[in-house]
């Protein structure tokens, strides 16, 4: 293991705290598997492009989650210091991390997906009055921060004001109840589907990382041609996208068995939380060998 791995988490988004568990998670898998790997947190920019041109690596794993790591930011930088990095490139990963913008992609495309508008002025987004109930969502956020789901014209105003606190511009979805599921790829590698299942709300960041009371179903309970066709809609959508490397489609599939595609995640989380490592798992791929996928994967766009 002489190839040189700079592990890039932290960062200076709201995920933050997630992206250093998942951070810590991978550096222990690499210190596991034997690799030359130094870390780094690209809060401060000019000091951390100094440090990874002084250390050279071969590879940078980006484990940022959110801002400045998923949007196309780090990809950007990482690029042109002509430094190879995992997942996909900064273009797929500006349109990923955009609700909004992934939205229009998937309607162009032909992709299932809630009806949705936007907006981007506040005082236009208090003005409408939408079908009840909707998704209000902060477009340009993970980790389910800023997402409300309303029944009422009262609680819409409330999540309205919220999403503005955190975005430029704000999501309004058709609310389709049903089933969670995520899919995770790994380039040409569809895992396992992973149901979610909530004992209250939905998976917000409270589910995701605080209640403990979250439940994981992996492979998900679905009839065996359900089960192909919401595989084979997170594949279409990865390539569609242009994804590369380990990433995560989200979906939810409403009562009558019709999967819609929610977002697209390229840079899941690797945290024991995780669906992505949840999903490999069912595949009889454990954590280390997960991380060791993702970097012979990066290694191969080299």
């Amino acid at each position: 293991m002489n190839k040189k791995i700079a592990l890039l988490y932290g960062g200076i988004s709201r995920e933050r705290e997630i992206s250093i568990k998942s951070g810590k998670a991978v550096e222990k898998a690499l210190s596991k598997l034997g690799y030359n790997y130094k870390v780094f947190d690209p809060i401060d920019g000019e000091k951390f492009i100094k440090e990874i041109l002084d250390y050279k690596p071969d590879l940078a794993f980006i484990v940022l989650h959110g801002k400045g790591g998923e949007d196309g930011t780090i990809q950007s930088i990482l690029d042109f210091l002509n430094i190879p990095y995992t997942g996909s490139d900064a273009k797929t990963s500006m349109i990923c991390m955009d609700k909004v913008l992934t939205k229009m992609y998937l309607k162009e495309l032909n992709i299932p997906t809630p009806e949705w508008t936007f907006f981007t002025e506040k005082e236009e987004a208090l003005k409408y009055n939408p079908n009840y109930p909707v998704v209000v969502k902060a477009p340009n956020e993970g980790s389910s921060i800023g997402v409300f789901i309303v029944n009422n014209q009262e609680e819409y105003k409330k999540a309205v004001e919220e999403v503005f606190k955190l975005d430029e511009k704000v999501l309004i979805e058709k609310f389709i109840k049903g089933r969670e599921l995520t899919v995770g790829i790994l380039d040409d590698e569809i895992f396992d589907i992973v149901e979610v299942v909530v004992e209250e709300g939905f998976y917000d960041y409270q589910n995701k990382y605080i209640t403990g009371k979250t439940k994981y179903i992996c492979p998900a309970e679905l009839p065996e041609d359900i089960y192909k066709s919401v595989q084979n809609l997170g594949f279409k959508t990865y390539k569609a996208l242009n994804c590369k490397g380990q990433a995560r489609i989200d979906i939810i599939l409403d009562y009558k068995n019709i999967p819609y595609v929610l977002e697209v995640n390229t840079i899941p989380g690797m945290t024991e939380f995780s669906l992505l490592p949840k999903a490999a798992a069912a595949k009889g791929i454990s954590f280390e060998e997960l991380v060791n996928k993702i970097i012979e994967s990066g290694l191969k766009k080299c």
